[in-house]
């Protein structure tokens, strides 16, 4: 079994942030756990060094191996930097995330910033050349000081030669990365999967949230609009982000509307997400505490609509949204079931009012134009009838 913690620390305080680490590590410890696994944020958001010290603190190890490369996400690391499609990290729109911007692409200068270990590099000439002088460069950290091996990882073969690596050298004990290295390891480690429940087989329509303004999400909800898939039921961010009555109005205005369209068996999307304001794709900043605001604001809307309209399955885009619903929706956990994509998950809820729902979860910046149109087809096979737009 894998039995996953969720710190939610992303943008806490660095010293908030590697205290829920440490608090996490220590469970893990006293549960008989030996093995850990620090998933990070592809894109290298947050404290990933502070937490990451933390964690060693607990389950000591000579060398630590961490990517967040995920190439069929596009993201990917050369020579340190970490590539988003192709473009350095920070100059990308997480360069100008509202709540955790990362402004620098080069990881090893971030980790040193971070963190108190020493951070090897490991390249791709290295990784990709002949096993005797990888071994012999290993042993060599080895004998240093403990410390981070940060692996560059371009495609998934790399990712398949950084996982071997942590078998074949017994670097079990504490490795971190995206979800690219740790399908990799799952393969290496052969597993065995459990029997999975059949896909979702629903008849209804679906609902969709999205809260994230990345562009990538912007994007996704423009493709189905402009396709018709669905019904788009945005919600006016001066109002979410305003005080007392003109947020209930607002929350009761959506949720009215989407629930009328979910009644007229219409797929159906709530959302945040501001259209690119010009042809670079700029969104308009918000403030960093109004970020807590919209999430709540679309969890509760997300548990109005659903309290009587259950739809065929939920999708929720943005980390902060999907906590969100499920808090209000009283969901206490997704057990997960597969992907209906390379980095997007789904699975059924565990807990509350939708226990058995499928629900997909999706990152802001992942995917392509047409994954919305993806997750809909899958979590309602059955064609959806005309829809008009809000």
């Amino acid at each position: 079994d894998v039995l996953v913690l969720s710190t939610n620390s992303r943008a806490a305080p660095a010293r908030v942030a590697a205290q829920r680490a440490r608090v996490a590590a220590e469970a893990l410890r006293r549960a008989g756990v030996e093995a850990v696994y620090k998933k990070i944020d592809s894109t290298f958001r947050g404290n990933v060094g502070q937490e990451l010290d933390a964690i060693l603190d607990v389950f000591p190890g000579p060398l630590t191996v961490l990517t967040p490369a995920f190439p069929p996400a596009g993201r990917a690391v050369r020579d340190g930097v970490l590539l988003v499609r192709g473009v350095p990290v920070h100059r990308t729109a997480i360069g100008r995330d509202p709540v955790t911007p990362l402004r620098e692409s080069h990881l090893p200068t971030v980790l040193d910033r971070q963190s108190k270990r020493p951070v090897y590099q490991l390249c791709l000439a290295l990784l990709r050349g002949g096993s005797a002088s990888l071994a012999r460069t290993i042993r060599e950290w080895r004998a240093a000081s403990p410390g981070i091996v940060l692996a560059d990882a371009v495609t998934p073969q790399d990712l398949d030669r950084i996982a071997r690596l942590i078998a074949r050298e017994k670097l079990f004990g504490v490795a971190a990365g995206s979800a690219g290295l740790a399908t990799a390891l799952c393969s290496v480690l052969s597993w065995p999967r459990r029997v999975r429940c059949s896909k979702p087989s629903g008849k209804g329509p679906a609902l969709l949230v999205v809260g994230s303004p990345n562009p990538t999400s912007v994007e996704q909800v423009a493709w189905i609009e402009t396709h018709g898939r669905a019904t788009i039921v945005p919600a006016a961010l001066d109002e979410v982000v305003a005080d007392g009555d003109r947020y209930r109005r607002e929350l009761a205005r959506v949720v009215k509307r989407a629930r009328a369209e979910l009644l007229a068996g219409h797929d159906t999307v709530v959302t945040l997400a501001q259209r690119p304001a010009s042809p670079s794709g700029r969104q308009r900043a918000l403030r960093p505490s109004a970020s807590k605001t919209l999430s709540e604001f679309l969890g509760q809307a997300t548990s109005l609509v659903v309290r009587d309209v259950r739809p065929s399955g939920l999708l929720l885009c943005g980390g902060d949204i999907a906590v969100a619903a499920c808090s209000a929706l009283g969901a206490s956990a997704v057990e997960l079931q597969g992907e209906v994509e390379a980095g997007v998950p789904w699975g059924r809820l565990i807990g509350g009012d939708c226990a058995g729902i499928p629900a997909v979860t999706k990152a802001g910046g992942f995917g392509t134009p047409e994954t919305f149109g993806r997750a809909i087809r899958f979590l309602r096979p059955a064609p959806p009838r005309p829809r008009r737009n809000a």
